[in-house]
């Protein structure tokens, strides 16, 4: 009886200390302003293309040789690799750009 309650003790300090952990990892560098973070995660251009939100994909052409470019629908299956240089262009069920992103 007194080592199950060790042992439910030793899991339970084991699993607040990984919960704690994981939320470091996901805090920013304090010393990176915000817009150095931005300008780095925009390594696509992806910043410079929002004045094309709400036009349908269609009527858009994006220069394949310039970077790859991936069309992202609300029903599509995307791979999970991370390419920086690439940009990925969010549409909504009516085929109307929603957003950009880098990736």
């Amino acid at each position: 009886m007194f080592v199950s309650r060790i042992t439910a003790a030793l899991a339970a300090t084991t699993l607040l200390t990984a919960c704690q952990m994981s939320g470091m990892l996901e805090q920013k560098d304090p010393l990176i302003p915000a817009t150095t973070r931005a300008a780095l995660a925009d390594t696509c251009g992806a910043g410079d293309l929002t004045f094309m939100a709400g036009m349908r994909v269609a009527e858009v052409e994006f220069d394949t040789a310039q970077r790859p470019v991936r069309i992202v629908g609300p029903k599509s299956a995307v791979t999970t690799d991370y390419q920086p240089e690439r940009l990925n262009v969010k549409i909504d069920a009516s085929d109307r750009i929603t957003g950009f992103s880098c990736g």
